[in-house]
Order: structure tokens, then sequence, then C-alpha cells
């Protein structure tokens, strides 16, 4: 079985999940949207996505529950996310001639609790909780710290600032000591019509074995509630002298 098959069916698998275990909180909720006084009242968000270098490949999808409570409103949420990719990487091993290329696999899922807060411009989420992650290397990379599966707390940051009527800013952050795992994107974007905006974005993410630093633009396309977003740019270990590309896709819909 290839690389890419298998990598398709996990990403299936979890997307499944997700979708699952969505329905189940919008259920209790009501279903969808209702209006309430004229306004409707979103209670639900999902999120899902792809991104790929040239050298690895990662899916994911989520879900945010605000408990029956909308979830553009200052309340508390709950937030569930699972993915899983496929990476290589170059190295060595012992009584080895040569470089080696070792084949990974990660899967991991997060499960938070959190609050948002509105400040006049400004709006915050934070959340705290439990993450899980699990890498399979091949062959066995003696030297690789992050061979195995671990659990531990997570906490993650959300900002938001508009900008006049027409662009925004925003700062998203997530620690977890599961592997010293990091991960960090802003974006500062402007709205062209009703549908589309764009801007450019930059990002830090990693682990205790590698760093990786990200600069690049996106394009959003907006209809209704929905969101679909492309990216690209270059990325590269920003430590070492070592550069490539980054492409990524993104779906946001509330319900």
């Amino acid at each position: 079985m290839g690389r890419l098959e298998l990598f398709s069916q996990h990403l299936l698998g979890c997307g499944a999940g997700v979708v699952i275990a969505g329905l189940a909180m919008i259920w209790p909720a009501s279903g969808s949207a209702q209006p309430l006084d004229g306004k409707t009242i979103h209670r639900t968000e999902i999120f899902s996505g792809v991104d790929a270098t040239s050298n690895s490949l990662f899916g994911y999808a989520g879900v945010v529950w605000a408990f029956g409570q909308s979830v553009s409103d200052e309340s508390l949420r709950l937030k569930a996310l699972v993915g899983t990719g496929a990476y290589d990487y170059d190295g060595s091993l012992p009584g080895v001639t040569g470089q080696v290329n070792f084949d990974g696999d990660v899967a991991l899922a997060h499960l938070l609790g959190g609050y948002l807060w509105r400040l006049g411009e400004w709006t915050l989420k934070a959340y705290a909780g439990l993450g899980f992650e699990d890498h399979d290397i091949s062959p066995l990379d003696p030297g690789n710290s992050l061979t195995g599966n671990d659990f531990g707390l997570l906490g993650q940051l959300e900002l938001w600032r508009n900008i006049g009527k027409k662009s925004w800013f925003s700062a998203d952050a997530s620690y977890g000591d599961v592997f010293g795992s990091y991960w960090a994107q802003t974006r500062l974007s402007h709205r062209f019509g009703k549908r589309i905006s764009a801007g450019v974005e930059g990002g830090l993410l990693g682990n205790e074995e590698h760093d990786t630093g990200r600069d690049g633009g996106f394009l959003r396309y907006h209809l209704g509630e929905t969101e679909l977003t492309v990216s690209a740019g270059v990325s590269g270990n920003y430590l070492e002298d070592d550069t490539g590309g980054y492409a990524a896709f993104g779906f946001y819909r509330k319900f």
C-alpha cells in the first residue's frame, strides 16, 4: 500500500470521526442555528484542512461547541480536534554507511475547554486541556525522541482585531508538553468586495526535534457562514539553511 493511499485512509477515518462528534454536539442543541428575536444563533463551528510541504502531508478536522450559546458571543466552549499525517527525513543509523531515509506517520487528538472574550475591536479565545500525539517511524530511529506516543497538557490562544470595516489582524498560538509541540501564526488581511479577502501570513511550528518558519500569502472565499482558505509560501528550518515551500487548504463553517 502506498504512503498516499495510507494517508488518505487515515484522513477519511479522522474526518468521519469528527463529523460524528460534531453531529452529536449539534443534535442536543436543536440542530441548525435557530432564529431568536430575528437574530440567527450559531452554536457550533466545524473546521478542517490539509497542509503539505516537500516532505510532509497532514490533515485535520475539528469542532467547537458553545454549550448551546452563540459561538460569536462571550461564552464557554468545548473544542475537539483530530489529525493524521505522514512525513519523511534523512538521517543516519549506527553501523549503516550513508544516509538513511526515514518514513514517519503521525496522529494527534486534542480536547480543550475555553472561553471567548470581546474587548472592543478585539476578540480573544483561550483554551486549555489535553493533547495526545503518536509517531511511528520506519526504520526505527534511536536518535529521534518523537518515537512512540504521549499525553500531556495543551494551551491555545486565538486573537482577532478588526481594522476599520474591511481589514483584520489575527494571531494564534498553541503549545503542548507532548514532545514540546508548538504552533503560531499571524495574518493581516483586507476584504476585496463581498466574497474575497486576501493577505499575508507568517508562522512558526515545531517540536523538540525540529523548528520551522513560514512566510506566505492567503486567499479566502466567503459564502455566508462558510469560509474556504488557500495559502502558500516559503517554509524551512529557521535555525538552518534549509528552505522549501508549503501549501494549505482550510474549510470553516458556523451552524
